[in-house]
């Protein structure tokens, strides 16, 4: 069951329970996750009214946005680095990056993004972060300072 962006998505709440609803008719149910936590994301559905349908199951704590931002990121010593890099999505808790060439980046390490919200306004935002997961040049960072412009940042993160 390929995962494509018509593939409705249902956001997991702390306790397991997900809402879902069918495409073909609007019904609404909840429905419990938890059996799908640690594996399956992407199930299928039969709806009362017979439509068979695929959902996909978000257990982040907050939804990402895919964007292409511009941006710089500084490590923050006894780490060394920076440079320009590529925000491919967000969320109010963190992004995923793209690093131009070669990089030593490790998970744990803190740093600081600066990029341009591609809004009205072209807020510039400033976060600190600490890496989470690295997968060739694309990085993972969870945002770890203060909430300033989460106010920007969530209405820019807005469907």
């Amino acid at each position: 069951m390929p995962n494509t962006p018509e593939t409705p998505r249902s956001f997991v709440k702390p306790d397991d329970e997900a809402m879902i609803v069918c495409p073909a008719c609007d019904a609404a149910r909840a429905i419990s996750a938890a059996q799908f936590r640690h594996r399956l994301h992407l199930i299928k559905v039969k709806c009362k009214c017979g439509h068979v349908y695929k959902v996909h199951l978000e257990f982040r704590r907050n939804a990402r946005k895919n964007t292409e931002l511009e941006g710089i990121y500084d490590l923050i010593p006894p780490a060394i680095g920076g440079g320009k890099i590529k925000i491919m999505n967000l969320s109010l808790n963190g992004a995923c990056f793209e690093v131009r060439g070669i990089h030593d980046m490790k998970v744990g390490q803190r740093g600081s993004l600066v990029f341009t919200l591609d809004n009205r306004k072209e807020t510039v935002l400033f976060k600190k972060v600490i890496i989470k997961t690295v997968s060739g040049n694309r990085i993972g960072a969870e945002f770890i300072e203060d909430r300033a412009y989460e106010k920007e940042l969530g209405f820019y993160l807005l469907p």
